[in-house]
């Protein structure tokens, strides 16, 4: 009897996880993409500024898709997988990509959740939605191009600093123990409301970028500190924000690619 109960915990815990994701599919449109087309394939990973926490209001012009457990959609926000109601980077990301020629589609599989701290991003059941949606967008499509993770802000203290970097190196190992060896592109972030740079954090994050060769530049988020850029005062992006959020992620992303 014991052992049941802990079973429906776990199996309770995890409902209540996946039970704050966006799996309201009924307003979105489904779409198969040709895996033999110049396709742009990515994952998403962190906290609140890597989900549907920003200014809600853009609408994708190009061939941009959402992938959850394998099925693919037109890309709208608020994206799905992921928790809040707001918009997200990413449809503005995958436009770029496309208007710059380096892909003719690209697919994002956003596996975040708002408001975690990296030693939480690497519990269950958090890890194992990124654990499987990678598999599934490896058996559908074929590759992943890489992993654009956004986070930092909820570590933006003491025991952040202590712990940031062996927690990230925890997350590299499950990834591996996985089967995930695919470029990560981190971002340095650390503003967090009234909490300014935390300078020891983002110190931390270039350290992770230089010690291992599968991390890679992404954004500075703490360059963009002028109001107009966040909603309210909130560590969250405004329209203008996302605009050179966005901007930031597809200056790293094309420099520093490898297009297979």
């Amino acid at each position: 009897m014991k052992s049941i109960g802990i079973i429906f915990i776990v199996l309770a815990s995890t409902f209540f996880s996946y039970s704050q994701r966006n799996f309201n599919y009924s307003n979105y449109i489904q779409k198969e993409v040709d895996p033999n087309q110049k396709t742009g394939v990515f994952l998403t990973y962190g906290q609140s500024n890597s989900v549907n926490s920003g200014e809600i209001g853009y609408v994708v012009m190009n061939n941009v898709y959402q992938s959850v457990f394998g099925d693919t959609y037109i890309y709208k926000d608020p994206s799905l997988g992921v928790n809040g109601d707001k918009g997200s980077v990413w449809g503005m990301v995958g436009d770029k990509l496309i208007d710059h020629g380096l892909y003719d589609n690209v697919i994002f599989s956003n596996c975040g959740s708002g408001g975690k701290k990296i030693s939480q991003l690497n519990k269950e059941p958090i890890i194992s939605f990124l654990v499987n949606n990678y598999h599934s967008l490896i058996n559908k499509f074929g590759k992943v191009d890489g992993i654009l993770f956004h986070q930092g802000e909820s570590d933006n203290n003491l025991s952040g600093e202590k712990n940031y970097y062996i927690e990230y190196i925890k997350f590299l190992e499950i990834l591996k123990d996985n089967g995930i060896e695919v470029p990560i592109y981190l971002s340095r972030a650390s503003i967090s409301g009234k909490k300014k740079t935390n300078y020891e954090l983002v110190n931390i994050q270039n350290k992770l970028i230089n010690d291992f060769k599968i991390i890679k530049k992404g954004p500075n988020t703490d360059l963009l500190v002028d109001k107009k850029y966040r909603i309210n005062g909130s560590p969250h992006f405004s329209r203008e924000g996302l605009e050179m959020f966005s901007d930031m992620w597809v200056y790293y992303i094309i420099r520093q690619i490898d297009i297979k």
